[in-house]
């Protein structure tokens, strides 16, 4: 509600990032450890996305999933569902997906040639 006795702010200006046609890879590795976790039932999607946040910017967000709100393109690796958000096509293109076995337990990394810095946790970006 405008009272007529402020200032109007400024309109701001949101560019949205430009869509990216995503193309990613699946380590070996990796590709065990999906079996493993989807088994049979491939009518669920590895959901690759972005959060802000993190000690770099960003975080990597792996989830499996039946459906999503977001707006994806949907890719099949190697029979594997994986869903890529638009929003976040643009950091994503050209990552590999991999999984490691560390000391305390393994995880999924993901090694991104977009990404200028990266946290030594291996989980943040920029």
């Amino acid at each position: 509600m405008d009272c007529n006795t402020c200032d109007t702010a400024p309109t701001i200006l949101i560019n949205a990032p430009e869509v990216v046609e995503v193309s990613l890879t699946i380590t070996e590795k990796a590709k065990e450890m999906l079996e493993g976790a989807f088994g049979d039932d491939r009518s669920h999607g590895l959901l690759v996305g972005v959060l802000s946040g993190g000690c770099s910017g960003y975080m990597y967000d792996l989830q499996i999933v039946e459906s999503t709100e977001q707006d994806c393109q949907e890719l099949d690796i190697d029979g594997f569902r994986v869903l890529v958000p638009n929003a976040s096509s643009h950091l994503l293109d050209g990552i590999e997906i991999d999984y490691v076995d560390r000391m305390m337990g393994g995880g999924f990394k993901i090694n991104n040639p977009n990404a200028s810095s990266s946290c030594g946790c291996g989980e943040s970006f920029s």
